[in-house]
């Protein structure tokens, strides 16, 4: 199988604007450099999805936000009213960070629930949902474990972790592949956390994953670029 082309890699990532210090101006110069690559969506803040949405207008850039980060307590009904609300404004798509809490305490049937609730909510809007595990708290099992409930509970996406902490390579590539090993050809990984060099997003690619969250997006499709005319890629 051939490498995706910079074209096709750029479709699959998220182009990510979410940290409490970006600012409008931040969205502004974010929304103008996933277009200028055509990345496949754009990710922001909640409070700024309306405004986003109207910076994407003629584009078919996917306009997405995040519901319950950075930690995943909330009360799932404060989950589903925030996702409510980010469907209402625009929002194409939905990351929900599952509660790690209860996964950690056994509580399986409660964060399916909770994703299952989110799930439904997005479906009136025909949004699909990623549910963020957070798998620097996760072993192997908890991770097989937190992918199959959202997967049960009826996501499009099982995501690695929400990237506000800094993940490892190896640690995010092997979480991907654990994922991999149990979840179905439909469901799609997202690898977040450590997306910042262009090795990294191939090392994850060449894993499993087939969206990522980034910031350093355009650091990352011109380093490819370069990886493609050399035939260097690891991906031939």
């Amino acid at each position: 199988m051939s490498p995706p082309t910079v074209a096709e890699l750029a479709k699959l990532i998220d182009h990510s604007v979410i940290d409490p210090f970006h600012t409008e101006n931040d969205l502004r110069e974010g929304v103008a450099l996933a277009k200028k690559y055509k990345t496949g969506q754009f990710v922001t803040q909640p409070f700024r999805v309306k405004q986003a949405r109207e910076l994407l207008k003629g584009t078919d850039i996917k306009l997405q936000t995040f519901v319950g980060l950075p930690h995943g307590s909330d009360h799932t009904a404060v989950k589903v009213l925030q996702a409510s609300l980010a469907l209402e404004d625009g929002a194409q798509e939905i990351d929900m960070v599952i509660n790690i809490s209860a996964l950690l305490s056994g509580d399986v049937k409660y964060v399916e629930e909770e994703i299952k609730a989110v799930v439904e909510t997005a479906k009136r809007y025909d949004v699909v949902v990623k549910a963020i595990i957070e798998v620097f708290f996760l072993n192997d099992e908890q991770t097989k474990t937190a992918g199959l409930a959202a997967e049960r509970a009826g996501v499009g996406f099982v995501k690695t972790s929400t990237g506000t902490k800094p993940d490892k390579v190896p640690d995010v590539e092997r979480a991907v592949k654990v994922l991999r090993s149990v979840l179905k050809p439909t469901t799609v990984i997202k690898a977040s956390g450590g997306c910042y060099t262009t090795d990294a997003i191939v090392t994850y690619y060449r894993a499993g994953a087939r969206r990522f969250g980034a910031f350093e997006t355009a650091k990352i499709l011109e380093g490819y670029e370069e990886l493609l005319l050399r035939g260097a890629t690891g991906l031939e």
